[in-house]
């Protein structure tokens, strides 16, 4: 019921497919997926045994009670419409979900079977004969996001995968269980550690490093051997691919890509650990052709691709050019009767003979690797178009259209910088760099959509929306790094203002470069924009379209050269809280100004507070650097800072406040030290449903609350205790609908659902999951209570009225740990749980049955 329940925010309808093992079934949203898939994984366990005849199409909605009833050959399942639970179950907490852009490949492999992708988000499998995606990322237990190179281990069902640290993944295809072996990333005498290519040959996986060669044992799960002086090359000198191959005498070497030249060693050599058994072969590379990048044996001869071209080796051990390419050869690919190759925006084709030729694949610029069997054509990765299938190529093919591309679903880019959720439950996500980069979408269904030039041509010439607003109508405001501010309207119309059609003016000197650094709305839908390097750095636009541009406010430390303003925060009683920047370089910020604007459209009835000094002693700026600012439930505007975070008791007359001072939040356990945070750069700032905090640090992510005699922290996710990508947390946003918690971190999305929801405005019946809850091994239960008022007063009673446990909760949801007063975990039974607002009114109940 709980799977059902999570599930029910991604597709409409599922479909559950028995199968003849006890108690498993997979879900789709598309019946046609269920009936061709011969399998699927759950969890990434492996069924099989599917009967197609048996499958159930359930439409959610519907779903109210689910009994599973099982035998020793099928699943029976019986749907009781009408039953005790809601059809608005709410997500299961303790979850991640990855959000990542899995359609910029870095390399691939191709089995009989399959062809596995390593992309910037993640790894992806697609199954030849059913045309099957299974994805992996960090939350199904990848190392990291970005995976370096991927290589398919037939003989033992496994998939390895390098990544830039060292760290050498494994993923068995029948469980889909992975394992992480981090003997490379333990080298610490090395300084570079990353891995470049992964090639299985027998029982050794040979790895190129940036250090040398390692040799892994496949069975025994651990390192060999590792080769870091190959002949006169400096010890550890980078290799960027690995070959066994005969040389002209027909002797087995071991070849290695190096940075200057190709190493190679006999195979029957007793030691390769000594330089001397290998010989680093130069002859007839130029000086920028030396850096070896791929190795292949085709037509009797030894290939090398370059950083220029490709490069062929006679019997004296000279390297002649080919002449095929002007750029770097990436990845070779050898079949039956061809080479394939890549170069940035086309693929390289040798024949037997010496035949060679460019290609080029009509849409794609960016082929990074290439693989297949020639027979039925190849697959080549794309640096920004994902996976993609191609005919078997003729001797005279100049051209070649793409059979079909694999992507699997997510975002257009995989990196963000600003994000913000609809009170529908929508996330909006402003882009980071690139030529392209727009506005992301995230609907509460699952589905993307991207807002940028490739996709809207209102849009051309116009990227990197960093700041994205969204106003009480649901009208989507984003600011670009230098194309003025695009409107996009719930329909997803989309309008833009820059210089042509509004106040904005260009960065003085710059032509019609147009840099936008805060957007922001107030109550009754007055947009304010604020701009940089220009003499008008702050605007205005009436909820009937008129434009207004004001000049630097001039006073408190700000002269009319303080035309650099960033962010802005629109609070509670309508001033603007706004980060000012240094003229002279945007990357220092000067302080915060509070501006109350009186009349919208007056300069004149403007007043306004800068505080622009560090403060001390738990009072000021903890750092003029300003990062952020938000609200709380309570009315506190938060401040996150270069230094740590901090707050402003809000008056609504902070502007005109001679007095007004930062405060510095305090721990209230000091074996915390002082001040809560002090010392972090917190990036960004969330407010719950149940008025705690989420920081955005460079230190992962932090979830704190307000407690007696200060505050105290409820989570913090690293890289290292959760599946969070990276511990460089730049935003952080809260779905209240549903309690998921969205950060956008340096490497990319991830979300974790959380239990604090938007509460309900008037008590209802409660909703307690898991019910039943199962008790073993001591272990402390995570009992959800759903559909509470904003404070609520909660009492657990037994059957008979006696009081087991009393609890308090801001927000739609709180959790129990299935213990008493006393801290002992509750015996079995039936439990009521009363809930009455804390402000009064009526109380709300429900049960919940515990089984130890």
């Amino acid at each position: 019921l709980s799977w059902l329940a999570r599930e029910r925010r991604r597709p409409s309808r599922i479909v559950l497919c028995p199968v003849a093992t006890s108690g498993q079934y997979f879900w789709s949203k598309d019946p046609l997926v269920c009936t061709c898939v011969l399998r699927q994984r759950v969890k990434q366990r492996s069924i099989s045994n599917y009967r197609p005849s048996s499958i159930l199409l359930v439409d959610i909605s519907e779903v109210r009670f689910f009994l599973f009833q099982y035998s020793n050959r099928l699943l029976l399942i019986v749907l009781v419409v009408g039953g005790v639970f809601a059809a608005d179950a709410p997500a299961q907490s303790v979850s991640w979900s990855s959000h990542t852009s899995m359609r910029r490949v870095n390399d691939i492999d191709v089995s009989a079977t399959h062809v596995w992708s390593a992309t910037r988000g993640g790894v992806f499998s697609y199954e030849l004969e059913t045309g099957e995606i299974s994805t992996f990322s960090v939350v199904d237990g990848l190392h990291n996001v970005d995976v370096r190179t991927v290589a398919i281990d037939s003989e033992r069902a496994f998939v390895w995968l390098g990544y830039g640290d060292g760290v050498l993944d494994r993923i068995d295809q029948a469980s889909g269980e992975i394992v992480s072996f981090r003997d490379i990333e333990r080298a610490t005498q090395f300084a570079s550690r990353g891995i470049n290519r992964i090639l299985v040959r027998g029982d050794s996986v040979l790895v190129a490093t940036q250090f040398g060669v390692v040799v892994f044992d496949p069975v025994k799960s651990e390192v060999r051997d590792a080769y870091t002086r190959l002949g006169d090359n400096p010890a550890a000198t980078e290799i960027y691919d690995v070959l066994v191959a005969s040389d002209e005498s027909g002797i087995l070497n071991f070849w290695a890509a190096t940075v200057d030249g190709v190493a190679r060693a006999p195979l029957t050599t007793s030691n390769l650990q000594d330089p001397t058994s290998w010989t680093v072969e130069r002859d007839g590379f130029s000086l920028e052709s030396g850096l070896v990048r791929s190795l292949a044996f085709f037509d009797g001869a030894i290939y090398a691709g370059t950083e220029v071209d490709a490069y062929r080796r006679d019997a004296t051990s000279n390297y002649s050019r080919l002449s095929v390419s002007s750029r770097a050869v990436t990845d070779l690919h050898v079949t039956d009767d061809q080479m394939m190759g890549v170069e940035r925006f086309s693929l390289l084709v040798f024949e037997a003979g010496g035949v060679k030729r460019s290609v080029g694949v009509a849409g794609y610029q960016d082929p990074v690797a290439i693989a297949g069997d020639g027979s039925s054509g190849y697959w080549f990765g794309d640096g920004t178009l994902g996976l993609t299938s191609i005919p078997q190529l003729s001797t005279t093919v100049g051209t070649v259209e793409a059979n079909y591309s694999v992507i699997p679903a997510g975002p257009y880019d995989g990196l963000f910088s600003e994000l913000v959720v609809e009170t529908n439950g929508n996330l909006w996500a402003g882009g980071v760099g690139g030529s392209a980069t727009g506005v992301y979408n995230l609907t509460a269904d699952g589905e993307w959509t991207t807002y940028s030039s490739v996709f809207y041509p209102e849009l051309e010439g116009k990227n990197t929306f960093s700041r994205v607003h969204v106003d009480a109508s649901g009208i989507v405001w984003a600011g670009s790094a230098g194309g003025g501010v695009a409107r996009i309207e719930p329909d997803g119309q989309v309008t833009t203002f820059d210089q042509t059609n509004s106040s904005l003016v260009p960065a003085s000197g710059l032509g019609a470069f147009l840099p936008i650094g805060g957007v922001a709305t107030d109550e009754d839908g007055t947009l304010w924009v604020s701009t940089r390097a220009s003499s008008f750095p702050f605007h205005v636009r009436s909820p009937d379209g008129n434009w207004s541009a004001f000049g630097p406010f001039v006073g408190n430390g700000l002269t009319a050269r303080s035309t650099a303003y960033d962010r802005i925060f629109v609070d509670s009683f309508g001033q603007k809280w706004i980060v000012v920047l240094d003229e002279n370089n945007f990357q220092v910020s000067r302080g915060l100004l509070v501006l109350d604007t009186g009349a919208p459209e007056v300069a004149e009835d403007d007043v306004f507070h800068f505080f622009g000094e560090n403060g001390s002693s738990g009072q000021g700026l903890p750092s003029r650097a300003v990062r952020y600012v938000t609200e709380d439930r309570d009315g506190l505007v938060w401040l996150g800072t270069e230094s740590g975070p901090a707050y402003f008791v809000n008056s609504g007359i902070v502007a005109v406040d001679a007095s007004a001072r930062a405060i510095w939040p305090q721990w209230a356990d000091r074996s915390q030290g002082t001040f809560m945070l002090f010392g972090l750069a917190i990036n960004g700032i969330a407010v719950d449903p149940a008025n705690q905090l989420w920081f955005a640090t460079n230190d992962g992510a932090y979830l704190v609350k307000s407690v007696e005699g200060g505050y105290e922290t409820v989570q913090h996710f690293t890289s290292e205790n959760s599946p969070i990508f990276s511990d460089e947390v730049l935003s952080v946003a809260v779905n209240g609908l549903t309690g998921e918690v969205y950060f956008s971190t340096s490497l990319g999305l991830v979300s974790y659902q959380g239990d604090a929801v938007t509460p309900s405005r008037s008590a209802k019946n409660l909703f307690i999951y898991p019910n039943p809850v199962h008790m073993s091994n001591g272990s402390s239960p995570e009992i959800f209570i759903d559909g509470l008022v904003e404070e609520t007063d909660i009492r657990i009673l037994t059957a008979t009225g006696s009081l087991v446990r009393s609890l308090t909760a801001r927000g739609g949801r709180t959790r129990w740990d299935g213990r008493d007063e006393t801290g002992a975990l509750v015996s079995s039974g039936v439990y009521l749980v009363v809930a009455v607002g804390a402000e009064g009114g009526s109380a709300a109940h429900g049960k919940v049955a515990v089984i130890r």
